[in-house]
């Protein structure tokens, strides 16, 4: 079940977002902290309204809520780009990242929408510095915050340039287990689109990824470009109960025996599945088996490591017992030096020994490598 975007899905929704360029932004509302939507009015095409719910979707949305509350982050952008015109939109490839330009005479602003983890929506100048974000962040490998060039992560292989010999040294490489979860997390694909290019591929999809030969890689790479290069017949897929189960911008052969409901756009796709999707409830019993499935992996990792550490200590054992001669005579060569000279001295007269690797003087300390 879908809870966000993939990059594919976005790939496919700024096709349709095209239709927005050249919109003038009549409105901005942001009624609730994860929802951003901009009126626009274009001529010859009237109002249309642009959502975007951060972290999880955009689309175009042809009804028009009643959209009264507008929090802090709305009206910094009311505020910056009220007026402007929405000139481009692009998505920031492999990334799960939509680029919105604006423009008013020669002023120009960049709104970056990000639709993985928690989401964030961000505001720069021209010469791309944070102007304000809807989240400030902190991260090992970049911060979101005003006055600061923004920055993304970036995926070490674009998927929609991706070559057959780009494929098969990330799978010669993946720490992963099995070719659908190499797909989906080390190459970017997402969960759906990596079990659909197995299925095309007719690859089992618990291979394990270092085991794809050159041939494999080949079709993987063909099925790769056919989804991302298909015309869009979007769906909203429906489970066994006749609940909203996903929604995808063309058929699928994971979903061959789904009932599924058609439109004539993506966009409309999306807007009717996340307007109708709802999360299972989950109950006491859920709650329960949840917790005590994390205590269980919790004791698991802690014997696991307790094993590691059970081996590594007795094979240090067997190496001492095995020296233990050349480890006693050491010491005892050790304890005859420090009653004639200091520990700087003896770490002086050590410095190049076969055996003796390191000297603590503070510690009275040795490093022996046996």
């Amino acid at each position: 079940m879908k809870k966000q975007l993939s990059s594919i899905d976005l790939h496919y929704l700024v096709k349709e977002l095209q239709a927005l360029k050249d919109s003038r932004i009549d409105k901005i509302y942001q009624p609730e902290k994860e929802l951003i939507v901009f009126s626009l009015y274009k001529t010859n095409a009237g109002k249309r309204l642009l959502r975007i719910d951060i972290g999880k979707s955009i689309f175009i949305a042809e009804e028009k809520e009643s959209y009264e509350e507008i929090l802090g982050f709305g009206q910094f952008l009311r505020k910056h780009i009220d007026g402007y015109f929405l000139t481009e939109m692009e998505q920031i490839n492999p990334e799960r990242i939509i680029k919105l330009t604006f423009r008013a005479k020669e002023e120009k602003k960049f709104l970056y929408a990000e639709f993985f983890g928690k989401g964030n929506a961000i505001l720069c100048d021209e010469h791309n510095v944070i102007m304000n974000a809807l989240e400030h962040h902190d991260f090992r490998e970049r911060s979101i915050k005003p006055k600061l060039k923004y920055v993304y992560p970036v995926m070490s292989y674009n998927l929609f340039e991706l070559k057959e010999e780009d494929l098969a040294i990330l799978l010669k490489n993946s720490k992963k287990d099995s070719l659908v979860t190499s797909l989906a997390t080390e190459l970017g694909l997402g969960g759906l689109y990596s079990e659909e290019v197995c299925l095309i591929s007719n690859i089992d999809k618990s291979i394990n990824p270092k085991n794809i030969d050159k041939k494999q890689a080949q079709l993987i790479t063909n099925s790769i470009k056919k989804i991302t290069n298909k015309k869009i017949e979007a769906f909203v897929v429906f489970d066994e109960n006749n609940n909203v189960a996903d929604v995808i911008p063309f058929d699928f052969e994971f979903y061959k025996n789904n009932q599924k409901k058609s439109f004539p756009a993506f966009s409309e796709a999306v807007s009717f599945f996340f307007s109708h999707f709802k999360e299972p409830k989950e109950t006491e019993f859920d709650k329960k088996l949840k917790e005590l499935q994390r205590i269980i992996e919790s004791q698991q990792q802690t014997i696991r490591e307790l094993r590691k550490e059970e081996h590594e200590s007795r094979q240090k054992g067997e190496l001492i017992y095995q020296n233990y001669q050349l480890i006693k005579e050491i010491i005892d060569e050790l304890n005859k030096a420090s009653k004639k000279h200091s520990w700087k001295e003896i770490k002086e007269k050590l410095k190049n020994h076969k055996t003796i690797k390191e000297v603590n003087e503070k510690e009275r300390k040795v490093i022996v490598e046996i």
